[in-house]
């Protein structure tokens, strides 16, 4: 039984490795590059409390210890009427195939008007432009972040807000910094529930963060950002999440419907009889779209998959913010135990991120406890 796994991040090796533990199944992972980083810590690299090394592994290496086939190519079609997947390194036949390519962010970034004038923070590229940027500020900078129209996950930005404004704060640095929110309820809006998102923009207001309800980044000029409700923003410094679907591969195989993801079965994320389809380019995943997230459509696809005696995880959001001197955490979990609500503001939450985000590194994603509730 040949099984094709297509990407190597956290949906694709966590497919990869669980698979591997209970089936002597032949294994190919192909993916852009050999070299995975572990992006969730990147915040972490503004305040040079993590360094690149830290957040990268060898996939190759790590796949091979298992008898695992990795190949770096980039994959250029895919073919589900005849279980075929060409890429630059060949044409490649599969008995099944997980498709864990993640999201378009890269190419809907330059969608945005102006993007040239702002830096993504999902990327390391993004990442290490902003930090460029915030170390060389001056006094009366004005530092804008938010997310496209639609764009799925916000955590990143209120990080990258709270961040930037630390490094003012440590630099002496005089300056504003502007944080758009999708929801008109402000942080963790999306949530619907008043009390945490009372408490969240509570926060962001002590620490002097200047919070922009109920709209999004429709456009960027040099030194402004034009807002979806035409209001207009001067700003110097200027990170955005774009919006989020499969990448454009996907979109030509015809496996997409119209909301540009992959239509899946929940919660197993069946696409059809050969096909699953995971993490940020599925259709049906939470609207906060995270690392984790993207694990568990891993974890019960490999459970429906091999008809595993075990229980389907639910998904949910734990989120540990960066905060510069201060961390936060977000937990908003709904399972068959009930509910798990928590937002709570700790410098140590920072440590308890380091210490995960090097287990999964050290790991190459292998984590099988997510601290998730089941369905």
């Amino acid at each position: 039984m040949k099984i094709l796994i297509l990407g190597a991040g956290y949906a694709g090796l966590t497919v990869a490795h669980r698979i591997r533990e209970f089936s002597n199944a032949e294994i190919t992972v192909i993916s852009r590059s050999k070299t995975v980083r572990e992006n969730t810590i990147f915040p972490l690299l503004l305040t040079n409390e993590v360094k690149i090394e830290d957040t990268e592994f060898n996939a190759e290496e790590a796949l091979r210890v298992k008898n695992i086939d990795f190949v770096e190519g980039e994959v250029t079609e895919i073919l589900p009427q005849t279980r075929e997947v060409k890429t630059t390194k060949g044409t490649f036949d599969y008995d099944y195939l997980f498709i864990a390519l993640g999201g378009a962010y890269e190419e809907n970034f330059e969608k945005i008007p102006g993007h040239e004038f702002a830096f993504m923070h999902h990327t390391l590229e993004g990442f290490l432009g902003l930090k460029k940027a915030l170390e060389s500020a001056e006094d009366g900078v004005r530092i804008l972040v938010g997310n496209a129209r639609n764009s799925p996950i916000e955590g990143p930005s209120y990080q990258v807000a709270l961040i930037s404004e630390y490094i003012l704060r440590k630099r002496g640095i005089k300056g504003e910094v502007y944080l758009v929110t999708q929801s008109p309820k402000g942080v963790f809006g999306i949530l619907q529930n008043d009390k945490i998102a009372e408490k969240a923009n509570g926060y962001f207001q002590r620490r002097g963060i200047k919070v922009i309800k109920g709209t999004y980044v429709k456009e960027i000029r040099k030194n402004k950002v034009i807002l979806g409700n035409d209001q207009e923003i001067e700003a110097d410094v200027i990170s955005v999440l774009p919006t989020l679907s499969a990448p454009e591969v996907i979109i030509k195989s015809g496996l997409t419907d119209d909301s540009g993801f992959v239509p899946v079965k929940l919660p197993y994320f069946l696409h059809s009889d050969r096909i699953y389809a995971l993490g940020d380019l599925a259709k049906g995943m939470i609207p906060a779209k995270t690392a984790r997230s993207a694990m568990i459509s891993a974890e019960n696809a490999v459970t429906h998959f091999l008809h595993l005696n075990r229980e389907y995880y639910s998904q949910g959001v734990l989120c540990i913010m960066e905060a510069g001197d201060n961390s936060g955490i977000l937990r908003f979990d709904k399972g068959k135990e009930g509910i798990k609500l928590l937002l709570d503001f700790n410098r140590n939450y920072i440590l308890i991120k380091k210490i995960y985000s090097r287990l999964l590194v050290n790991s190459a994603f292998n984590v099988p406890y997510h601290a998730s509730l089941t369905v």
